[in-house]
């Protein structure tokens, strides 16, 4: 008796060819499905690749410049100080002399520049900054001066052109009373006032700082006119220095033999210098009005007459 659960062998044959017959064919179509998805269209342009950016890494942060370059600049002769500008990194201004300010934005760049040498450049540009302000330096030895000032609009000076908090002290020492002497430096467009701290520039200790400005001025003077107006002698009020002489012992005794007597000023702004005898009224009294016009005048020194006691000059 035959088996009836075993199929008969052409039943098991048939069916086993088409079990593979559809795996075949199951096989092409996955085939054939994958290479149309990789194929390209040709009726499509092929893609090229392209290859990822590359990404520039900035050596320099502008806060790094702007901390080097703040170090490097206050090393220079007669920087006081360097702040930055609206509280920008790239910007700086340099307490100083004068006005001057510098922007680090190419200095910046080509810092992060992989052919540039950082060290070359960062001297350069501070070199160039050195050399713009050695040029424009009013306190050369042969340009000192000395003037003579109010004590109080010195001291206000010195408060107003503060920087980081330290006050601008200035080449100073007391002349009379409310006024000082004060070592300057002298250009065509301006009168600087001294900062303490370029004596060391100058390699000067501060009687030295004087006794060269005070020669300086001497020369400066030297062509000074003089006119007599009604007994009293007037110095040349275009000349800048002129209440400089104050300070200018050795030309007293040569003024006072002129006068013919004891010598009183009135020196009301720092341009007007008149002077009189001090043991005359008449004298006395003109030079008390005239220092007495002075009140109110930005320019104002001595409201009083000034006699010359000695090598001192005495308010009275």
């Amino acid at each position: 008796m035959k088996d009836m659960n075993v199929p008969p062998k052409t039943h098991l044959s048939r069916l086993s060819l088409m079990l593979v017959a559809a795996a075949i064919c199951l096989g092409l179509g996955s085939i054939q499905a994958a290479w149309a998805q990789a194929a390209p269209d040709p009726a499509t342009p092929p893609v090229q690749e392209v290859p990822q950016a590359v990404q520039l890494v900035e050596r320099y942060s502008m806060e790094d410049v702007s901390a080097e370059v703040t170090r490097r600049l206050l090393g220079l002769p007669g920087v006081r100080g360097v702040e930055r500008i609206d509280g920008a990194a790239n910007a700086l201004r340099l307490a100083t002399h004068a006005e001057v300010s510098v922007r680090l934005d190419t200095l910046h760049a080509r810092l992060n520049l992989a052919e540039v040498d950082p060290e070359t450049e960062l001297s350069r540009f501070v070199g160039n900054v050195g050399a713009l302000l050695a040029r424009n330096d009013p306190f050369k030895l042969e340009q000192l001066r000395v003037v003579i000032r109010p004590t109080a609009a010195i001291n206000a000076f010195e408060l107003q052109t503060a920087t980081g908090g330290q006050a601008n002290r200035v080449v100073r020492r007391p002349f009379t009373e409310g006024l000082e002497e004060v070592v300057v430096g002298d250009t065509p467009t301006t009168i600087a006032l001294m900062p303490i701290g370029r004596l060391t520039d100058l390699n000067l200790g501060m009687a030295q700082a004087f006794d060269r400005a005070r020669a300086n001025t001497v020369k400066e003077l030297a062509g000074l006119t003089w006119t007599t107006k009604d007994g009293l002698l007037e110095a040349d009020a275009t000349e800048t220095y002129a209440t400089s002489l104050l300070a200018l012992d050795g030309i007293w005794p040569q003024i006072q033999k002129q006068v013919g007597g004891p010598l009183a000023v009135a020196v009301p702004t720092r341009t007007i210098l008149v002077v009189g005898r001090a043991d005359r009224a008449r004298d006395m009294s003109r030079l008390a009005t005239i220092a007495a016009s002075g009140e109110g005048d930005p320019g104002q020194l001595a409201g009083k007459v000034l006699v010359r006691q000695g090598s001192v000059w005495v308010p009275r």
